[in-house]
């Protein structure tokens, strides 16, 4: 019985995700069918919008009206308006705001509005009276998604540096817009991937500002700023990818293998980090914010045309927070600085330069609370728990210059080359724990670290003409190195009897002296350097079969300066195919393959470097697309085989020769990842967006050394089942100032992989958020996270750390003010 029930519960599984998926497009119908008769009811309402930029005044108006306007900014770029006072439908009021504007608004079938040119004098100046024109509503197809009110976009590059609908890419794709980023009042990396589908963020196995980012059963190694790949910053111990959102747009994420963008990586996921721009009208936006912990945050962001032709335009972000968190012992500091200018070199060649600079003056770390010694958690210990000291610290400075330049030919191809240099420094004094006889004993170290990154990349692409039908064409070279300066130490009585003996009960973070530290026990010291070449091409085979196929070129070299162990690896090809056939005007199917390649520095116990990582990936799901693209969903279903994945050595020695800590490493054989990711995001009517993802993930020993490893999971600290769900809504009528909303994650229980006796029940984590607009610049937000203050670990480690408490019940008011 247990084996035919075991066969029927993965069939079962497909059917109701197939039937949510048909749910999902039948409300999506019926919602569309619905929305013309509810326009045609239209009530009026009054409007009190100041004169401004055409493009401001549209988005207030649009907002006021609770009504989805699409359109492309340059429609309106240069155009003011004198506002909107009195009481109007909503056709009207647009009439009276585009008279003499060139522009008219039309009703799209799926009940938002779009913006088209008309000739000049064609529309009336009686708002009342609408000339009779015949207009084919046309979605935007821009992707950016500030002040579009919208939890999904329009075009994505991430997955082939083609810009794509979401529909039209062949891999599983999320995107986290503007608009969930403030809904939610995310603040940090680590808030944007715990509220990504297929993204798993956990805190304290790696001491730190950030946590460690993972999907589908792997770390993720590439992180991409603008679409220029750099490496994440776990390094042994330490990680410091804990950027800032107030600088970003977006952050979109291609799930699995993405070689053909990254070059060598993991087969998890790339997550791309696009920046804000320059705005064609000037805005300046001023957000304060305080929350529990005393938590207090203000962020200016202005910008807009420098000169009276608009051909140089500028926009700057400025951060500043000072905060306590739920933890005893640590208090955190955080600056930012952002600028950037564009400048129009040319009717068509547009040039790019910027830097972000940003501060993190940290006293203390997360605490990672260590476990008795059968495994079990300490009863009775506080959420604030932190076994540390006062003189514990995180210092990190990251300054990041960038820089573009693209030009567009009137074939309607265009060259784009672009370049990132990032310098990140960090400096750390934190303190451990070790067990002698059952008595916990206090280890405390330093580290220094002096990185470099630089990324530069040339493309060009472009549409091309074969056998009657038009196709594109993507090729380029891209350059990175990756300079890794470590160094540091530890105190004399680290992981030893004499180190100060810990109680949990009652632990005193002043009662340690700060310990003499010697810098020269530790020292890290490489040069990674990878160069590709690639091309990709869409083939439009028929008009519903569309064709990607692509190929990537690489060459990765390795040297360390330290032990002269250097490796590399020449001309790897990493390919990519992908086909996306359209089975209606909504709904394509797809199915997407590539390799994977990924050298490795690890050692083994007699001291030998590991082969490079290899396997394959394969993908294969159906995605919807509604209301003209303002609402996406996505069922994929992937198989991942890894091959060589080093593991820690358990039964080598520990430290492993030739190192500092830690065991040797082995190869792990084969791992086998098998799962499905099911993501509805966007708009279900014009004043009510969601965005929810379900993830089922099995990444399992297929082949190992140790027969006892066949069958198990590989990594048991990441949650197989998850649930993410974000949603809010404009209510109607004389309430439609206010926006109420929601969100809920939701995972299994999982076990730590360095001690399969610490586990995690399965637990469920309810938010609510509301915001109120005073006026057209005013608005206010109240978010409330962890309503229930469920008591949880949000990160498993081992008996003496990386235990780490989820954030219990928090506030935060947020006050936004646009000029």
């Amino acid at each position: 019985m247990q084996h035919v029930n075991s066969r029927k519960k993965p069939l079962a599984t497909a059917m109701r995700l197939a039937l949510a998926f048909s749910s999902i497009s039948l409300l999506a119908y019926a919602a569309s069918s619905q929305a013309e008769p509810a326009m045609q009811a239209e009530s009026v309402k009054s409007y009190d919008i100041a004169a401004g930029s055409l493009t401001g005044v549209l988005n207030s108006y649009a907002q006021a009206a609770g009504v989805v306007l699409s359109f492309d900014p340059a429609l309106t770029s240069g155009k003011t308006s004198t506002g909107l006072k009195g009481s109007y439908t909503v056709k009207q009021g647009f009439d009276v705001l585009l008279r003499d504007s060139g522009l008219q608004v039309t009703p799209a079938a799926d009940g938002g509005y779009t913006l088209k040119k008309v000739p000049l004098g064609s529309i009336s100046s009686n708002p009342d009276v609408l000339p009779e024109i015949s207009v084919k509503a046309v979605a935007e197809t821009t992707a950016v998604t500030e002040g579009t009110g919208s939890y999904t976009t329009s075009s994505m590059s991430t997955a082939t540096r083609m810009a794509l609908s979401p529909r039209e890419t062949p891999q599983s794709v999320s995107v986290l817009t503007r608009q969930q980023i403030e809904d939610q009042g995310l603040v940090t990396l680590d808030d944007a991937v715990q509220n990504i589908t297929g993204l798993t963020m956990q805190k304290g196995y790696y001491t730190g500002d950030s946590g460690s980012f993972s999907s589908r059963g792997f770390q993720i190694s590439n992180i991409l700023l603008d679409g220029l790949p750099t490496s994440t910053g776990a390094n042994g111990t330490f990680n410091a990818d804990n950027d800032s959102l107030d600088i970003y747009d977006r952050v979109e994420v291609v799930r699995g293998a993405t070689g053909l963008t990254t070059g060598a990586g993991t087969p998890s996921a790339a997550i791309n980090l696009v920046r804000k721009r320059p705005t064609a009208e000037t805005r300046v936006n001023v957000t304060l914010s305080a929350g529990s912990w005393d938590n207090y945050r203000a962020v200016l962001d202005a910008g807009g045309p420098l000169n009276a032709a608009g051909t140089l335009r500028g926009r700057t972000v400025i951060t500043a927070q000072d905060t306590d968190y739920f933890y005893d012992a640590a208090h955190g500091r955080n600056h930012q600085f952002y600028g950037i200018l564009e400048a129009d070199l040319g009717p068509v060649t547009t040039a790019t330069l910027g830097i972000h600079y940003r501060r993190v003056d940290n006293d203390g770390l997360i605490p990672g609370i260590p476990t008795n010694t059968d495994g079990s958690f300490i009863s009775g210990l506080k959420r604030s728990t932190n076994l540390s000291n006062d003189f514990d610290y995180w210092k990190q400075t990251d300054v990041t210059v960038f820089a573009d330049l693209t030009h567009k030919f009137d074939n309607d191809w265009q060259v784009k080359a672009a370049a990132v240099w990032k310098r990140p420094e960090q400096d750390m004094l934190f303190s451990g724990l070790s067990r002698n006889s059952g008595v916990l004993y206090q280890n405390s170290q330093r580290y220094r670290l002096d990185n470099k990154q630089d990324s530069y990349d040339v493309s060009l692409n472009g549409p091309f003409s074969l056998l009657g039908r038009s196709h594109e064409l993507m090729f380029g070279a891209s350059y990175r190195q990756y300079d890794n300066r470590n160094w540091g130490g530890w105190a004399a009585y680290s992981w030893s009897t004499a180190g100060p003996v810990v109680n949990p009960y009652n632990w005193d973070s002043s009662s340690v002296t700060e310990p003499a530290i010697d810098m020269s026990r530790w020292n890290i010291d490489t040069t990674t350097s990878q160069k590709g070449v690639y091309a990709a091409t869409r083939l439009n085979i028929t008009d519903t079969l569309k064709i990607i196929l692509g190929a990537r070129s690489n060459w990765f070299e390795n040297e360390n300066h330290l032990t002269r162990r250097d490796y590399k690896v020449t001309r790897e090809i990493t390919p990519y195919a992908g086909a996306i056939y359209d089975l209606d005007d909504s709904h394509s199917v797809y199915a997407s393959w590539t390799e994977i390649f990924e050298p490795q520095g690890n050692i083994d116990r007699n001291g030998n470097l590991l082969e490079p990582i290899t396997g394959t990936n394969y993908e294969a799901g159906i995605k919807g697309e509604y209301f003209g693209g303002r609402l996406h969903a996505s069922l994929a279903t992937f198989i991942v085989r890894q091959q060589n994945r080093a593991v820690n050595d358990l039964s080598g020695p520990n430290p492993c020769p030739g190192s500092t800590g830690g065991y040797c490493q082995r190869a792990s054989g084969e791992i086998e990842s098998k799962g499905v990711e099911l993501e509805v995001g966007g708009g279900l009517t014009p004043n009510w967006q969601v965005m929810t993802g379900y993830t089922y993930v099995a990444a399992k020993y297929t082949k190992d050394d140790d027969p006892a490893n066949i069958g198990r999971l590989y990594n048991s600290n990441l949650p197989r089942h998850q649930f993410k769900l974000t949603t809010n809504y404009r209510l109607p009528g004389e309430f439609s100032r206010w926006r109420i909303g929601g969100s809920l994650y939701a995972q299994n229980s999982v076990k730590a992989n360095d001690d399969s006796r610490i586990e995690q029940s399965a637990y469920a984590i309810l938010g609510l958020n509301a915001g109120y607009n005073l006026n057209d610049r005013t608005e206010f937000r109240l978010n409330v996270n962890n309503l229930f203050d469920k008591r949880y670990y949000q990160t498993l480690g081992w008996d003496t750390g990386g235990n780490v408490f989820g954030t219990p019940r928090s506030v935060l008011l947020t006050a936004r003010y646009r000029f």
